[in-house]
C-alpha cells in the first residue's frame, strides 16, 4: 500500500479514495507498474459508473486528482476496467491487473486512456526522441525518469551533449538531476532560453574541433594529465610511489585454442594504436609504426603433482600481480598462459593502464571475442587515433568551458576537506614498494535487483547508491565525518563519431567532497551526496589531477599522497564477454558471456572464470571498484594492506558487504 515513485513515497490508498469521491468512478486501484529493474510508474485502474459504462477521459482525472492530490500522487497512466479483477475471498486481486500497455493493445474490456505520457510540446518529442536514441528503447513518455529508464551520470552527460548539439542551449547537470523526466527537462530548458527563474541563459560553448591526421600518429604527443600522474608515480619520489597503475587477473578456461586466440590477439594489437605505445624519456608517448609479432609465455604444468603446480602458479601471480614493465620499452603488458591438467588453461594477463581505460579493456573483450569466434571477421576501420583526440583534448584548455571549470574548482581549494582519515599502524611515506590486496565479494541477483530499485525509488543511480555506501562505512571509521574521495570518471567528449571504439586511456578524476550529514537519514544522505556529485561533474573538464597540484601548491604538500581513497564504478551498461583475462578498471571482471550476436556463426566459446585478480595505482591506498556480471553485483577493495592495523580491512569491508544487505532487504536502512 506502500511505494516510492521518483524519490517519493506515495499511499496507494490516498489515490484510490480521491478517485472514488469523483462521480463518475464506481472504484479504483493504484499500483506501481514496471520491471523491478526498470521504469516503475504510478497507474490507477477504473471502473465508471457512467452512462456509457467508462469512467472520464485521463486528461479529466488527472486534472480532478491535480486539485486535491500532490503531483507525485498523480498516475501517469489510467487504465478502464468493466470491473476490478477479485480473489476468491472478495479482495481485489493485484496480481491479475492487466499490464497498461498490453490493455491498450488488446482493446475490448481494457483500455488505456488517452493522454498518458504522451509528450505535449514539439521540445518534448524532440526529448523524448533523443532519450529513446541513446538508452536503445521507445517509447518514451513525457513522465518517465532517466534514472528509472536505467540511466546513469555517463549517460546523463551523453544526453545533455545531445541535447547541446540538437537545441543549441547548454543544460546544467543538475538541471537533469532535479528534474529528470523528459517534461522536467523541457520546462528547465524553456527557463533557460527564456533567462528566468534565477538561471541566467547562457550561450553554447563549442567543443575543440578534431581533424584525424594519420600521417602524424607515429610522431610523439603528450601525456594525459591522468597518464602523467601515473608515469610520475612510478618514480619513487612520491609517497606511495614506486608503484605501477597497472593490473592483473588470472582467468581459467576449459577447450581453449591457444594459437587461436593468440593470433586474435595479435589483431588487436595490429588494431588498436595504444597496445603499440611506449612512453619516451621526456614524458612524451608514441605509438610504434612496427612491432614484433606478440607470442604468449607459455608454462606447461600437465602432469606436475598438484602442490608443486600451486607452487609455480603462486610464483607466476607473484612476479606478474606487481609488475612494473619499463614504460620506454614495448610491449606494457604480458601474457602467458599456464597448461594444466583436465585440459584446463590458465591465462595471466597484466597490462599497464597507461594504455587503457575501463571502457577500452570492455572494447578489447568484446573484439578479441569476436575475433576468436570469427578469425575471417574484418573490423570496421578505425579513422581516428588515441593521439587525434589527446591533440584536440589538450587544445581544448584554453576554451571557455575549461576556464569555466578551473573557477569553479580553484574557488574551493581552501574549502575541500582531506582525504578520510583512517587509522594506520605505520605511516605511508615509510612504505618503499606498497604492496596491494584484494577484496571481494558479490550481491546476488535478487538483492542487488532490489537494491537498485529501493535506489531509483529515491532518485540515485545504482552507483551513487554504492558510492553513498561507500562514504557511509569510511565515514564510521575515519576520525571526521566531512571528507574528500576520488573518483575516477570516463570522459570521452563527443568529438567525432569512432571516438567511442579507439583504445587509450581517456580516465579523468573527480574530487567529491562527502559533507558530515550529522542527523540525516541515509537516503538524505545519498541524495546530498550524488546532488554534489552531478554539480563537480558540470566542471569536469578541469580535472582531478590539476585540482591536486592546486590543492599541493595550496598547503605545502608536495610529495604526500592527497586524495588516496578511489571509487571505480564500471557500471556503465554494454558489458562485453569475459575474454582472455583482460580486465575491466581496476581488475574488475567484465560480463560472463561469449554470446553470438544475433545473425553470426557460432564458433567457439570464449568462456572463462576469474580466479584471482588485482590492481595498483601510484599515491593510493584503497580502491573500491564496482560492476555487474549476469545480473550479479561485483565489488572489490584493493588496498595497500600492510598501513592498517590487523583485521582493520576486514571489519571495514564486511561492515560494507552488511549495509549492502540492509539496503537491499527494506527501508528500516534508508531512513533514521
Amino acid at each position: 500500500t506502500q511505494v516510492k515513485i521518483s524519490g517519493h513515497r506515495v499511499e496507494l490508498g490516498e489515490i484510490e479514495s480521491a478517485l472514488e469521491r469523483h462521480p463518475r468512478v464506481r472504484s479504483a486501484v493504484a499500483a506501481a507498474v514496471g520491471p523491478r529493474r526498470g521504469p516503475r510508474r504510478l497507474v490507477a485502474y477504473v471502473v465508471g459508473r457512467g452512462e456509457d459504462g467508462g469512467p472520464p477521459a485521463a486528461a479529466e482525472l488527472r486534472e480532478y486528482l491535480r486539485e486535491r492530490l500532490p503531483e507525485p500522487l498523480v498516475p501517469a497512466a489510467f487504465v478502464s476496467l468493466p470491473a476490478l479483477p477479485l480473489t476468491a475471498n472478495g479482495k481485489v486481486d493485484r496480481g491479475a491487473l492487466p499490464d497498461p500497455e498490453a490493455a491498450a493493445a488488446g482493446g475490448g474490456t481494457a483500455r488505456t486512456a488517452a493522454g498518458s505520457g504522451t509528450p505535449r510540446t514539439a521540445l518534448e518529442a524532440q526529448l523524448a526522441g533523443l532519450w529513446e536514441q541513446l538508452l536503445g528503447r521507445a517509447p518514451v513518455g513525457r513522465d518517465d525518469s532517466l534514472f528509472d529508464l536505467g540511466g546513469n551520470s555517463l549517460s546523463a552527460i551523453q544526453l545533455l551533449a545531445r541535447v547541446r548539439d540538437a537545441l543549441g542551449v547548454e543544460v546544467p547537470l543538475r538541471t537533469l538531476f532535479d528534474h529528470p523526466t523528459v517534461a522536467g527537462l523541457a520546462a528547465g530548458i524553456e527557463v533557460q532560453r527564456r533567462g528566468g527563474a534565477g538561471a541566467a541563459a547562457r550561450p553554447t560553448p563549442g567543443l575543440p574541433s578534431l581533424v584525424p591526421d594519420p600521417a602524424l600518429r607515429h610522431v610523439p604527443f603528450p601525456l594525459t594529465e591522468v597518464q602523467e600522474a601515473y608515469w610520475i608515480g612510478r618514480g619513487g619520489l612520491f609517497e606511495l610511489g614506486n608503484v605501477a597503475s597497472h593490473s592483473y587477473s588470472e582467468v581459467e578456461f576449459r577447450d581453449l585454442d591457444l594459437p587461436r586466440l593468440e593470433r586474435a590477439w595479435q589483431r588487436l594489437i595490429e588494431r588498436h594504436d595504444m597496445l603499440r605505445a611506449v612512453v619516451l624519456g621526456d614524458g612524451t608517448q608514441r605509438v610504434l609504426a612496427e612491432v614484433p609479432p606478440y607470442r604468449f609465455g607459455i608454462l606447461d604444468l600437465r602432469g606436475v603433482p598438484a602442490a608443486a603446480a600451486a607452487a609455480r602458479l603462486a610464483a607466476v601471480r607473484e612476479e606478474m600481480s606487481h609488475q612494473v614493465l619499463p614504460a620506454d620499452r614495448w610491449p606494457l603488458f604480458e601474457v602467458r598462459a599456464s597448461l594444466l591438467d583436465a585440459g584446463r588453461i590458465r591465462v595471466h594477463c597484466s597490462i599497464d593502464i597507461l594504455l587503457i581505460d575501463a571502457w577500452s579493456a570492455r572494447l578489447l573483450a568484446r573484439e578479441l571475442s569476436r575475433l576468436y569466434r570469427d578469425p575471417a571477421f574484418e573490423p570496421p576501420p578505425l579513422g581516428l587515433c588515441f593521439r587525434d583526440y589527446a591533440l584536440a583534448e589538450s587544445a581544448f584548455q584554453g576554451s571557455e568551458i575549461f576556464e569555466r571549470a578551473r573557477d569553479y574548482w580553484r574557488h574551493r581549494v581552501e574549502t575541500l576537506p582531506p582525504a578520510p582519515e583512517l587509522p594506520f599502524q605505520r605511516a605511508p611515506g615509510t612504505l618503499q614498494r606498497p604492496q596491494f590486496r584484494r577484496r571481494g565479494a558479490t550481491l546476488e541477483r535478487a538483492a542487488w535487483s532490489c537494491l537498485q530499485e529501493r535506489a531509483a525509488g529515491a532518485g540515485l543511480t545504482p552507483s551513487g547508491a554504492l558510492l553513498a555506501a561507500f562514504a557511509e562505512v569510511l565515514r564510521g571509521f575515519s576520525k571526521s565525518p566531512r571528507f574528500t574521495l576520488n573518483l575516477t570518471t570516463f570522459n570521452r567528449l563527443p568529438l567525432h563519431p569512432q571516438v567511442d571504439q579507439v583504445v587509450g586511456d581517456f580516465t579523468s578524476l573527480t574530487l567529491l567532497e562527502v559533507a558530515a550529514g550529522a542527523g540525516l537519514s541515509f537516503e538524505r544522505r545519498a541524495h546530498a551526496l550524488q546532488r554534489q556529485l552531478w554539480q563537480d561533474l558540470e566542471h569536469r573538464h578541469f580535472g582531478g589531477v590539476r585540482m591536486l597540484r592546486e590543492l599541493a601548491r595550496a598547503h605545502g604538500r608536495t610529495i604526500a599522497a592527497p586524495m588516496p581513497v578511489v571509487f571505480t564504478s564500471t557500471l556503465l551498461g554494454g558489458e562485453p564477454p569475459h575474454a582472455a583475462g583482460l580486465p575491466a578498471a581496476g581488475g574488475l571482471p567484465d560480463g560472463g558471456g561469449g554470446a553470438v550476436a544475433p545473425g553470426e556463426t557460432a564458433g567457439p566459446a570464449l568462456l572463462g572464470e576469474e580466479v584471482y585478480g588485482i590492481s595498483q595505482t601510484p599515491q593510493v591506498l584503497l580502491d573500491h571498484q564496482v560492476g555487474e556480471r549476469d545480473g550479479t553485483l561485483i565489488y572489490n577493495w584493493d588496498a595497500v594492506e600492510e598501513l592498517f592495523p590487523a583485521g582493520l580491512l576486514d571489519a571495514m569491508f564486511a561492515a560494507y558487504g552488511g549495509l549492502l544487505e540492509r539496503l537491499a532487504a527494506g527501508e528500516e536502512a534508508w531512513q533514521p
